[in-house]
């Protein structure tokens, strides 16, 4: 899913911090582990976890749940790893540059066809370096992808796109110069390796560390033996999704793996077997960005000095980690639920905290069916309407797709999708009578009509679940009949607010959209001025002037409008206030994690007198006090108060951003 709020993964570039001495650690018990992997499976249908442990020489498996087929879950159980894939490739960079085959400083243009144009910036070309450190200037997916089939979006694109994409693209900042996680880059560069040996990627991976590491039970393309024991995925609602399959962007998330193999590339990154030396080289450190260090893929937060990596599908999480000393390995493999990095890392580091999911209260039928009916909207011009299959309730919002929703108690329902509640309020007779959505810090209110106005066709049956939040998308927009439309007139910056600008741009014949600090989205005209997203449910309208110039646009989606003027000059900088400082034992007093909501925490950390906040699953960034308890970003307009109480004591932070207050509470 697209979010268009939020701070974005706009990154600077500092010198690389010393990391913390390196102690031993003390990993989480036997009895911790099992009730955390108990409570992240929740008992979900045909959902289980797999987590492979070497401590010290000493290995553990630990299991829980189901493979969701007829086989039994164990380290055998076959799982997609998603962006794990990016760490493979990393390992055949390093032993391709330890063979003398390549050499970091190559430019990637040399391993391509000749009639391939990679773009390059000021002299600057990408190097395999900035592909597999992630500064290569490449956007995180290629603005051409099509996404012909929203429920396995990486299946169409070809080498043949990819080129015709690099051939077209204009680098927006020379390569090396900053960090942007990117697919479209690592599946660049695996691509680019398998060319320099005539090969294949799959042929390539096989020579390179599947054969050498013993990997027997890892592929991209499954045996019919192994895809008996392939896990059934489940999205975050625990309903059953299609594998991903892979062209061009294999080298970024195509491989397959059970628990059992890859506990012989765990060894490899302690420094273990014959591929030691290529996995010692790739996690070694080679740029860095606010609160991490990156090598080649592999990275390391200069608080936590554990060296990792994830990977998320649709309906997959992954995670491997590895002690600074190289003592302790983790890997976790699950095929559904919410990602598993939290869990790896807190097994080497009991200290770390996981994410916190509410249960789900057991409500009778009488009380689920009270909440079925149709919801209006009325400020902002949408229906929601709820339905019941069995125990499970959905909730579909004009426009969109039905998607369960979970009661943490009567009449408090949560979404799993998005963080999102709805609260169900009641008559005095006791009947439901409205619902208020609580979302991105709005409440919305909605009056159930009667009963005779619910929609008997949205029922939804077991047999056939709503997709996947990954999935949503629109039909393809036809635009045959349309008259012709000058793709160069919506080009431009459009101002949302001081820090977030929407940026439009051009590369052929594909317009795409762009949120400062997100990645671009490529949208398609289904008439003039009008344009839809495929990969997420959101329209872009333009508008026009007297004059019939384009002078605003709109971004419809979730029910909401965004307006955005364009600038019609240079873009005005937001100003800062002045930055204080502020003594040591006030700065470390803010150090620690905050918990906004299940999923979402805000880690505070510190080198030497700069303070640095990160976000779950972004970078961290530097923060700058105006004042005691008052700091403010500059990579994008937001600010963060810390909260006291009344002996002084931190006991929270509120991020403002967007006009929004997002608190959260220090654990």
């Amino acid at each position: 899913m697209m979010h268009f709020i939020y701070i974005g993964t706009l990154s600077l570039a500092l010198a690389i911090a010393k990391p913390p001495a390196v102690q031993a650690m003390s990993v989480a018990t036997v009895a911790d582990v099992r009730a955390l992997m108990s409570q992240r499976i929740d008992k979900a249908r045909g959902v289980g976890m797999v987590i492979g442990v070497i401590d010290r020489g000493k290995t553990v498996i630990y299991q829980a749940g189901e493979t969701g087929n007829a086989a039994p879950l164990d380290e055998h159980t076959l799982f997609e790893v998603g962006s794990v894939s990016k760490t493979f490739t990393a390992t055949i960079l390093a032993s391709m540059v330890l063979d003398g085959s390549v050499k970091l400083d190559d430019p990637v243009a040399k391993y391509l066809p000749a009639d391939v144009r990679v773009p390059k910036r000021n002299g600057k070309q990408i190097t395999l370096l900035d592909l597999a450190t992630q500064h290569s200037g490449l956007p995180r997916l290629p603005s051409n992808m099509d996404f012909a089939d929203p429920n396995d979006p990486y299946a169409d694109y070809t080498l043949a796109d990819m080129y015709k994409f690099l051939n077209t693209y204009t680098l927006t900042r020379d390569p090396g110069m900053s960090f942007e996680y990117s697919n479209l880059g690592l599946g660049l560069l695996g691509d680019a390796l398998a060319a320099r040996e005539g090969s294949t990627y799959s042929a390539l991976l096989q020579k390179r560390v599947l054969a050498p590491l013993g990997m027997t039970d890892t592929a991209i393309a499954l045996s019919a033996t192994q895809r008996s024991r392939f896990a059934v995925g489940h999205d975050a609602d625990g309903l059953a999704v299609r594998p991903w399959t892979f062209q061009a962007l294999a080298p970024a998330g195509a491989i397959r793996s059970t628990v059992a193999d890859m506990l012989k590339y765990v060894r490899c990154n302690m420094g273990q077997g014959p591929l030691a030396r290529a996995c010692l080289f790739a996690q070694r450190p080679r740029s860095t960005f606010p609160g991490n260090q990156i090598g080649l893929v592999w990275w390391t937060d200069d608080v936590m000095p554990i060296i990792h990596h994830g990977g998320d599908t649709a309906g997959y999480h992954a995670s491997v980690a590895v002690s600074s000393d190289r003592e302790v390995g983790v890997v976790a493999l699950t095929n559904g639920g919410m990602p598993v990095d939290d869990l790896a890392v807190h097994i080497i580091d009991p200290k770390l905290p996981v994410a916190q999911w509410p249960k789900v209260a057991q409500l009778d039928t009488a009380t689920l069916q009270s909440y079925v009916g149709r919801y209006d909207f009325k400020a902002i011009g949408a229906m929601l309407t709820v339905t019941r299959t069995g125990d499970r309730v959905y909730a579909r919002l004009t426009g969109q797709s039905a998607f369960p929703i979970y009661p943490s108690a009567a009449d408090e329902f949560r979404y799993r999708v998005v963080d999102a509640q709805l609260d169900f309020s009641r008559d005095p007779a006791g009947g439901v009578s409205a619902v208020v959505l609580h979302q991105d810090g709005r409440d919305t209110r909605g009056a159930k009509l009667s009963a005779s106005a619910a929609d008997p066709t949205l029922a939804l049956a077991t047999s056939s679940p709503a997709p996947s939040p990954t999935a949503l998308s629109s039909p393809t927009p036809s635009t045959s009949a349309s008259p012709p439309i000058d793709l160069e007139e919506y080009v431009g910056d459009y101002v949302v607010s001081a820090g977030a600008i929407f940026t439009v741009s051009r590369s052929g014949d594909q317009l795409a959209v762009q949120l400062t600090g997100q990645p671009a989205i490529p949208i398609y005209p289904t008439a003039k001025d009008v344009f839809k997203a495929r990969i997420v449910d959101a329209q872009i309208v333009f508008d026009r002037d007297v004059q019939g110039k384009v002078n605003a646009l709109e971004l419809h989606q979730n029910g909401a409008v965004v307006q955005a003027p364009r600038a019609t000059g240079a873009l005005v900088e937001p100003s800062h206030p002045p930055i204080v400082k502020l003594d040591d034992a006030t700065l470390d007093s803010y150090l620690g994690t905050y918990v906004a909501s299940p999923g979402a925490a805000f880690t505070v950390s510190r080198t030497a007198d700069q303070l640095f906040v990160q976000l779950t699953g972004q970078p961290s960034f530097p923060v700058y006090a105006s004042a005691k308890d008052e700091f403010f970003y500059e990579v994008v307009f937001a600010q963060i108060s810390f909260v006291r109480d009344k002996s002084g004591k931190i006991t929270g932070l509120i991020l403002h951003q967007n006009g929004r207050d997002l608190p959260a509470t220090k654990v």
